[in-house]
């Protein structure tokens, strides 16, 4: 894409890419919210433009895409960022997760730009991933060089990091934000889900995360195979990235357990709030998070709600729903059951109190709010120029 050197750039987002993930549909959510100001605010994917990158530009956004690719790819992609940078010249830079915090804050250092925002968007590091380690641990040292800010989307993501090595004073809390949308109606008899479901009338317990060990299906199957022993009525479906038919690793977990029957796999949706109205009781069983936009969703949709207690879970849930030890199958099985023992009348009270907390606590005009006094407390030109009152 050409670059038109006649628009002032107030604002560039860099972001480790655009396919679908929490970080990214919050920053696709931070930019719906202003889109007056599509012209003075860029994206920048390190990798290639991704669903989200797709829609941001369907929707008038100008979206750059590296195409990194592969270890060996840092050093031009650190080159050609840094030339580009220079040439749009943005009074800000907010980069998002860890290997945009480190090449993005890099490149905006080389290119000149003032103002650098880091972007951290997990608790703890993801499971078996060394090089994202070795990014972390460099980033922890230059944070007391090159950023002007550091934005955690939790707390305890902000204490953890603080463990790691970062620079205390720079570290901030913004949550992830939601757009507040009329509640969905639900669904008689689960229409959408009967042609896949064993059970003429199945009490669906429903999970949406990418397959990955962090997300914690393989608890989730374990607890559902205690589950069916006493409640056959019950059905589970994972949907995310790779919860699909092609994934043999996924695949083998749910045969060893028996729950070829019980288990619904529909891959990576883009109609999650439409499928949230499907499920009786939502399912987080991750073993780590920061602030988890899945679980905020499935509030927001007024789902009750059965969690694991990592990240700023409880912080988003309150004391509506207990949380339980992170990867203790027994013990979620039973939280399950529990909660679908429940009436489905107090089930429903339950998901309305927490579809309002999130309303008043993490709507995205509230965060969208809190990121523009950041950029101007940091950058007084912001203010000035941007418009973005």
């Amino acid at each position: 894409m050409a670059i038109d050197l006649k628009k002032k750039i107030e604002l560039c987002h860099i972001i480790t890419d655009l396919d679908v993930g929490g970080a990214e549909f919050m920053l696709k959510r931070l930019l719906e919210q202003e889109p007056e100001y599509k012209e003075r605010v860029v994206v920048i994917s390190l990798m290639d433009h991704g669903k989200i990158g797709q829609q941001l530009m369907q929707a008038g956004f100008t979206v750059y895409a590296l195409n990194m690719k592969g270890k060996l790819a840092f050093p031009l992609a650190l080159l050609r960022l840094t030339r580009l940078l220079r040439q749009l010249q943005p009074l800000l830079v907010q980069t998002w997760m860890y290997h945009a915090d480190l090449l993005g804050g890099l490149a905006a250092y080389f290119a000149g730009i003032k103002t650098i925002v880091w972007g951290i968007h997990c608790t703890k590091l993801p499971i078996g991933r060394p090089l994202t380690w070795a990014v972390m641990k460099a980033c922890a040292l230059l944070s007391y060089k090159i950023p002007s800010h550091i934005v955690c989307v939790a707390d305890a993501a902000r204490q953890m990091h603080i463990n790691y090595g970062y620079k205390p004073a720079l570290m901030s809390v913004i949550p992830n934000g939601f757009a507040i949308n009329p509640l969905l109606e639900r669904p008689l008899g689960h229409q959408a889900l009967l042609q896949l479901a064993q059970s003429a009338a199945p009490l669906v317990v429903g999970a949406v995360g990418r397959f990955h060990p962090d997300k914690g299906q393989d608890i989730l199957l374990n607890a559902a195979a205690l589950v069916v022993e006493k409640r056959p009525d019950i059905v589970f479906v994972l949907a995310g990235r790779q919860c699909d038919h092609n994934n043999p690793a996924l695949q083998q977990q749910i045969a060893a357990k028996g729950l070829e029957k019980q288990v619904i796999l529909l891959g990576e949706r883009d109609d999650v709030p439409q499928l949230l109205t499907e499920f009786d009781i939502f399912c987080l069983p991750s073993r780590s998070e920061a602030f988890p936009v899945a679980l905020g969703e499935a509030m927001l949709a007024a789902l009750p709600c059965v969690a694991t207690d990592v990240g700023d879970c409880r912080w988003l849930t309150g004391d509506i729903f207990p949380l339980i030890p992170q990867g203790d199958a027994a013990v979620l099985a039973q939280a399950i059951l529990e909660m679908a023992d429940k009436p489905a009348a107090e089930r429903h009270q339950l998901g309305l109190k927490a579809r309002q907390r999130v309303i008043e606590l993490f709507s995205i005009d509230s965060v969208s709010k809190r990121y523009r006094q950041l950029y101007r407390q940091l950058n007084p030109q912001f203010s000035e120029q941007s418009g973005l009152e």
